[in-house]
């Protein structure tokens, strides 16, 4: 009898897998922990762009036209500290330095490709977006807003306008996912960014791991 049903195991896990493995036409969700790298950068003139490691948060989204291929968009927040030196054009040359903690904020459309159709598979991407970052430097003096707040009657707040910018970014990333029975998924990924920012300013790379849970419908 033991021997009867070890065999029907045997025989139905290809099956299973398959059924596992099957993500044609479904839909993907995912959370993300993230961890990126420290990076430095030089730009004309002799400044500089030091960031810090840090954590950060995310999601992503996918549409699988078959077992192999998919097109999707990831999201991605993190608030890394960094530290910056601009050198004034004067002669003789004046630096200043700026430590601070910087927003960044990653959008990205991207492509997968699934080297294998089973429930475990490494898989390829490719991605364009762009990335946002706010220095939290403000870049004037600020301006003064009042208004009358139907609780606490007329209020007055300054507001700074900050140092940031949004550059194109592209990359890819080399991963291994597994589907759980239940439409549920694990993924783990490393991934690479280029920051063009068509001038003579830093261009920062951005390495990232990325830990992601998620589901199929």
């Amino acid at each position: 009898m033991y021997k009867s049903v070890i065999v029907l195991l045997v025989l139905a896990t290809p099956t299973l897998a398959s059924a596992q493995g099957n993500r044609a036409g479904d839909w993907e969700w995912s959370f993300a922990g993230i961890y990126q790298n420290s990076n430095s950068s030089g730009a004309t003139g002799g400044s500089s762009l030091s960031v810090d490691s840090d954590w950060g948060i995310g999601f992503g989204f996918n549409y699988n036209f078959n077992n192999r291929f998919a097109l999707g968009a990831d999201l991605e927040w993190l608030s890394p500290d960094y530290t910056a030196v601009i050198v004034e054009d004067v002669v003789p040359p004046q630096s200043q330095t700026i430590r601070h903690e910087l927003s960044q904020f990653n959008g990205r459309i991207k492509g997968t490709w699934n080297m294998m159709e089973g429930p475990l598979t490494p898989y390829l991407e490719a991605g364009i977006g762009w990335t946002y970052v706010d220095s939290n430097v403000a870049d004037g003096p600020p301006s003064t807003g009042c208004w009358w707040h139907p609780w606490w009657g007329y209020i007055c707040s300054n507001f700074w306008s900050t140092y940031s910018s949004t550059e194109f970014s592209y990359g890819g990333a080399l991963g291994l996912r597994y589907i759980l029975r239940g439409g549920t998924m694990l993924k783990l990924s490393y991934n690479h960014y280029e920051l063009d920012t068509g001038s003579d300013r830093a261009n920062p790379t951005l390495n990232a791991a990325r830990l992601e849970f998620g589901w199929t419908f």
